[in-house]
């Protein structure tokens, strides 16, 4: 009994001693961990499994457009901050050049198609997105919610009044941004009259010159022309009516020939699952569009051979879509406020989704990444 009563108090002892080297050196004592804190439980930080990203969301309702960085297809900060927040009046549809920085904007309540450029700016407290503040009107009159940009840096837009597919080419838009002239100078002529001779026109005439390609007067797939995506070589394009009798993704040409004979460019019908259809976008593999299929939100994938599947279904509405260059598509749910991003690197239906940003009246997307070249690029310092 003795010995057990000596073993219990050097154990005592021990034990009050390592109590107090606890308190000198950091290690937890038994007392503490009766009192439940626990100092090994360390904090996960997800690691950066996606490049450096800015979201680019504009907003109709809200006549502004802005940004928010990204870290795995989720806003860094759960907020979004102003990117244009003046001298808007609808801005709708978006479209990046990822080489150039040039941020194209269709300004529905304006007519008119608008040039930004935008930077990324790091202030030691952490990156932004800015722009050099000049607002550039490449094309007035436009009745346009829809505006793309390809690799070749020429503009693209459709236009719900005249039903056209329209085509700016990077030549015009680098005269007006010299202040060579002004939108008000740009002429809309149809491609498929000068193919036919119609007319000589001199070097400058042709530099102000805007091409309508493809029209709603003469061409059996273009009824009101909405949402449209070129990847340099092929333009594709949605309709917002009478997509299951037109084609609610058609495909075209960006520099089209006319056959012998023939009244129109030649088009061709990839899909026709829906009659209302909205934005659309192009990744390295397959064609996305947002569209009304029988009272329901959809976001489709179709292949270069015309096979549909839904990824999304049971949005509210679906609007603008972009890529990110890599495995993902965002898609802005104009009335939920979200942006949404799903993987779309391979065909499937149910595809899982996930709240990236909130916007009220989400309309336009874009996404800027470390990988373009644009990321690195600077606005002139004067």
């Amino acid at each position: 009994m003795s010995r057990l009563l000596l073993l219990l108090a050097t154990l005592r002892a021990h034990a009050v001693s390592l109590q107090g080297t606890s308190r000198r050196s950091g290690f937890m004592s038994t007392a503490t961990l009766a009192r439940g804190v626990d100092y090994f439980n360390p904090t996960f930080v997800a690691p950066q499994l996606t490049p450096k990203q800015f979201l680019i969301i504009s907003s109709p309702s809200e006549q502004k457009i802005v940004y928010t960085e990204l870290k795995n297809f989720k806003a860094t900060t759960g907020r979004t901050f102003a990117l244009i927040d003046s001298g808007l009046s609808e801005p709708q549809g978006l479209a990046l050049d990822h080489d150039r920085g040039a941020l194209y904007v269709a300004d529905k309540g304006a007519k008119k198609i608008l040039r930004f450029h935008v930077y990324v700016e790091d202030n030691g407290n952490g990156r932004q997105l800015v722009t050099d503040g000049v607002q550039l009107c490449v094309m007035q009159n436009a009745d346009s919610s829809w505006v793309n940009v390809d690799i070749n840096g020429d503009v693209f837009y459709s236009d719900a009044t005249t039903k056209t597919i329209n085509r700016i080419p990077v030549e015009v838009i680098d005269m007006l941004s010299k202040g060579s002239y002004s939108a008000s100078d740009l002429s809309l002529v149809s491609e498929k009259t000068l193919e036919h001779g119609g007319g000589a026109t001199s070097n400058v005439a042709v530099s102000r010159f805007v091409y309508s390609l493809y029209e709603g007067s003469a061409n059996p797939h273009v009824s009101t022309p909405a949402g449209l995506v070129s990847d340099g070589a092929r333009l594709y394009w949605t309709n917002s009516v009478s997509g299951k009798s037109v084609g609610s993704v058609v495909e075209g040409e960006v520099s089209p020939k006319l056959a012998s004979g023939a009244t129109s460019f030649p088009s061709t019908m990839l899909s026709n699952q829906s009659d209302t259809g909205y934005g659309m976008t192009k990744s390295s593999k397959y064609i996305f569009l947002s569209a009304l299929n029988n009272g329901m939100g959809v976001v489709s994938g179709v292949t270069s051979g015309g096979a549909t599947f839904d990824f999304i279904t049971g949005l509210s509405s679906p609007r603008g879509l972009c890529w990110d260059g890599d495995q993902t598509i965002y898609v802005a749910d104009e009335a939920a406020g979200v942006v949404y991003s799903f993987p779309g690197g391979r065909l499937m239906t149910g595809a899982p989704f996930t709240k990236s940003a909130v916007l009220r009246g989400a309309f336009g997307v874009a996404v800027l990444s470390e990988q373009d070249k644009a990321w690195p690029l600077r606005p002139f310092r004067a």
